[in-house]
């Protein structure tokens, strides 16, 4: 499979701005404005008259590169053949005056004008009394696995989810980062397609928040080994269960999600069947693409980024392996 993608900065200055964005990728640490593609735009892979985010790193200040993990984040769910939102690099010249503002250009995942979405937090929020959104402590996958007996393809599109998190260390999949796109349901409310929204909101990852100087000391084997697997730090959002007390990691939660759902190992292995060299060449282009040295993506980051999604695809494959047949 070859695998294509835009390699170039997408200038968006003229686009014009969404004065209605309420949030429906919710408001968090980082900036975010909201924009419409002009009618047959350039590049071709740009959808014509179509909603797209576009989002800034958190505290730019620190940590400019941050909005390169959406990029990467796509690629590597189209190279695992796992749906996320199409992200892109994006300029902005006009956003602040002058300067040059990049960031993640990501496509809107459905159709306001004849889709319905259901952000997950709904749906915790209807069967837990006083859900707290804010701080989701109460998303748990206990309550969560009960949709399988509504919603076919439950476990399909966790096992999915659970092991793109786990490959890139995102720990921000929270209840309003997936939800339930209705498609065609404006159109027609008793005549629509129900589907699980793409795994999008992914930048909380990668080690986005280590300083370059610090790559050097993760060659120290016991101080990458908590980092990849402290729970504090190496966890999903959600909790297994409502009364669950102390978090878990992202292995041990995988093996509990695999044992409780066995036809999920298969699944997930096939997720993991891609190589480094794979990898490599699905992201190769992106360290030339911004010259800017307050922001580009540096060889040496995209390095350090790649050796942190195989040193935990090799705890994942190790832990389906525990799991037996």
């Amino acid at each position: 499979m070859v695998l294509k993608f835009h390699n170039e900065i997408i200038t968006i200055d003229s686009w014009r701005p969404d004065e209605t964005y309420d949030g429906v990728f919710p408001k968090g640490a980082r900036e975010k404005e909201v924009y419409f593609s002009p009618d047959n735009p350039k590049p071709t892979c740009i959808k014509s008259d179509w909603r797209y985010l576009f989002k800034l790193s958190r505290s730019r200040s620190w940590c400019p590169w941050q909005f390169w993990v959406e990029v990467i984040a796509y690629r590597l769910g189209c190279l695992i053949d796992v749906p996320v939102p199409p992200a892109y690099v994006g300029l902005n010249r006009q956003y602040q005056t002058g300067e040059d503002t990049y960031g993640a250009l990501i496509e809107w995942f459905y159709d306001e004008r004849k889709d319905m979405y259901i952000e997950g937090g709904q749906f915790m929020g209807q069967l837990i009394k006083n859900y707290d959104r804010k701080k989701g402590i109460q998303h748990n996958w206990e309550l969560l696995s009960r949709l399988k007996d509504f919603i076919p393809d439950t476990i399909e599109y966790w096992a999915g989810v659970f092991t793109l998190d786990s490959l890139i260390g995102n720990t921000d999949r929270h209840q309003d980062n997936w939800g339930w796109i209705l498609k065609g349901a404006k159109q027609n409310p008793e005549d629509y397609k129900l589907s699980y929204s793409p795994a999008f909101d992914n930048g909380t990852a990668l080690g986005y928040e280590i300083r370059e100087k610090d790559f050097v000391k993760y060659q120290d084997g016991n101080r990458l080994n908590r980092y990849l697997t402290h729970p504090q730090r190496a966890r999903h959002h959600m909790k297994w269960s409502l009364n669950e007390r102390e978090p878990i990691n992202f292995y041990e939660f995988v093996r509990k999600f695999v044992v409780q759902f066995p036809k999920a190992k298969p699944i997930m292995e096939g997720h993991l069947s891609f190589s480094r060299e794979q990898a490599k060449e699905t992201l190769e282009p992106l360290p030339e693409m911004v010259t800017d040295k307050r922001c580009r993506l540096t060889r040496k980051r995209l390095d350090f980024m790649l050796d942190l999604i195989f040193k935990r695809k090799k705890l994942l494959e190790e832990t389906l392996e525990q799991c037996g047949s």
